[in-house]
């Protein structure tokens, strides 16, 4: 965190110092709301340098305090604060600021704690940009005025990034995700907790093989007994729970469900492998409903099954999970660029026969981890588009086995902000990037900005997979690819010369993407062993641990080779 502050030399609310003001939560609040409110204190000390003391509503009202700021609901609530909290939804969050007092309320404490972070982040400059860098944007003055109210409903019920930054609770928190994969939120709001494995969970529940391209057979009785008394374990042993997954098995592009006669009959009645499965599927949701009316089922529209039915509807507590594993991420998925049509037009069946439909999106490169993946550009278009389809659920998986070398904090933090509120301008859009750029990286983030204009304009010359090496991504030849990285290289330079403290740090971690990108092209030519040995020290320093999915950075490199096959 940088602790330069006080950054704010004055915070004023209804005209009065906020130094004057005691944080105020109810008597019996809950560990989301206790969080929330030292976090309210924390970050105003950051802020202004002045340390609010807290109390229980029953303290102030016994004691009379006057200059209050209410986290959540308390025996202070008015009219108008009750009026806007019926309103909300989806954890929503209200920001009132009505008789001098300052509510930061929602209608569930995970509202409560979200109107805090907004109230921080939008109203006293606070910005979280990472789990490891915070700061506060500096001012002379903030006023907030009386009457002053903000509120707030997101779209979508689940947001995730699946990105290894923001599997921090405390920093999910913050940039409202409630995800709960490979992160417990406990302490933190409400989130979707899942009962038993994430996804491709059939071989665990059926006790099936775990192979990719192995699928049990979805009209075997036995099949179907396994996995319905297994689901019903999982969910018994996790209370709490919010999604249980009835998904396929991993698979490879050419891979196929089972083909015994009964399963074919199922699929070439609906026209597509979906037909087993979601027939399978919805007679396990009506069984499980029965207990856990209010848990969803959530099953894959993935590779073979991603075509929708035509006939079958998922059932109400079914969430079918679209995967965009194949599509194109240098082009908006409504663009009309060849390699989404077909996912698109998935998209718009599924949207119509779906009450929950959820995407799983690609947002990396899962070979080149550290490699350049400029698709920062699409991620506004390609959310937008799946809120327009109904989607109210999105998982954004990058690279989730360590740190990022190329732009992970930010992509993600984009990506909370369009999940959050996918209704935003793109022009908003285009300030949260400018905001992080400059805050995360320092006076030379202009330079950093033309490195992301100029590699997005390259990328969008062609197709980008999330398999892609350098120069297909570039769409340039190998000669062509190494004299850009030469000027990209000279780009980040400029940024790190300008950059001080943690801010170069930050840039000289996101420039290992030019680096790498770099001796993959170069590598069999006479590079100095000194820019591969560098390459090498500074992933470890930054804690860079997976070069590409599943695949560990060496202790002992072959620096004879390129970096992508240490």
């Amino acid at each position: 965190m940088n602790k330069d502050g006080p950054f704010v030399k004055r915070l004023t609310l209804s005209g009065q110092n906020v130094g004057e003001f005691t944080v105020v939560r109810r008597s019996e609040a809950s560990p989301t709301v206790e969080r929330a409110a030292a976090d309210l204190v924390k970050y105003i000390m950051l802020a202004t340098g002045k340390r609010l003391p807290v109390l229980t509503d029953a303290e102030a009202k016994a004691s009379g305090t006057v200059r209050r700021i209410f986290v959540g609901n308390t025996l202070f609530d008015t009219e108008r604060v009750d009026s806007a909290v019926k309103k909300l939804k989806n954890d929503g969050y209200a920001v009132i600021l009505e008789g001098g007092d300052l509510y930061l309320t929602g209608a569930t404490d995970t509202g409560a704690m979200y109107a805090v972070y907004s109230f921080l982040e939008d109203a006293a400059g606070c910005r979280f940009y990472s789990s490891k860098f915070e700061t506060v944007r500096k001012a002379d003055a903030i006023e907030i005025p009386e009457g002053y109210e903000v509120s707030f409903s997101p779209l979508m019920i689940n947001r995730d990034t699946h990105w290894f930054d923001t599997f921090d609770p405390a920093f999910a928190a913050k940039q409202k995700l409630n995800g709960a994969v490979r992160r417990n939120m406990d302490g933190y709001g409400t989130s979707m907790k899942y009962a038993g494995p994430f996804v491709h969970s059939l071989p665990a529940l059926a006790g099936s093989k775990r192979e990719p391209n192995v699928q049990p057979c979805l009209t075997d009785p036995a099949v179907y007994e396994k996995v319905l008394e297994n689901a019903r374990k999982y969910l018994r042993e996790t209370p709490g729970a919010k999604i249980i997954s009835i998904s396929q098995n991993d698979s490879y592009p050419e891979g196929r469900g089972c083909q015994c006669e009964n399963c074919r009959r199922l699929d070439d009645r609906e026209g597509t492998p979906m037909g087993s499965l979601l027939t399978f599927v919805n007679r396990i949701a009506g069984e499980l409903k029965k207990d856990w009316p209010d848990v969803y089922i959530d099953t894959l529209a993935y590779r073979y099954t991603r075509k929708a039915p035509k006939h079958l509807k998922p059932a109400d507590n079914v969430i079918i999970r679209l995967c965009s594993i194949e599509c194109c991420f240098s082009h908006p998925i409504e663009s009309g660029c060849e390699r989404n049509r077909e996912f698109a037009e998935d998209l718009e069946a599924w949207a119509g026969i779906s009450k929950n439909l959820f995407i799983w999106d690609y947002t990396t490169d899962f070979l080149y981890y550290v490699n350049p993946f400029p698709n920062l550009k699409v991620l506004y278009d390609n959310v937008r588009f799946f809120v327009k389809n109904h989607v109210i659920g999105l998982f954004e998986q990058g690279a989730y086995q360590s740190y990022s070398g190329e732009f992970g904090e930010l992509r993600a933090y984009l990506l909370a902000k369009i999940m959050w509120d996918p209704d935003m301008s793109r022009e908003r859009f285009y300030a949260y990037m400018d905001d992080f750029l400059q805050g995360y990286y320092g006076e030379g983030w202009r330079f950093i900005r033309e490195y992301i204009d100029r590699t997005s304009e390259l990328a969008a010359k062609g197709h980008m997979g999330i398999y892609y090496p350098i120069d297909r991504i570039l769409n340039l030849d190998r000669e062509e690819a190494v004299k850009e990285m030469r000027e990209f290289r000279a780009l980040w330079d400029k940024a790190l010369a300008l950059a001080e403290g943690e801010q170069r740090d930050n840039v000289e971690k996101s420039s290992l993407q030019v680096l790498y990108a770099y001796l993959c092209l170069y590598w069999d030519n006479d590079v100095s062993p000194k820019e591969k040995e560098r390459l090498y020290e500074l992933m470890k320093k930054y804690d860079i641990k997976y070069y590409r999915e599943g695949c560990v950075l060496p202790e002992n490199p072959d620096f004879t080779c390129p970096p992508d096959r240490w």
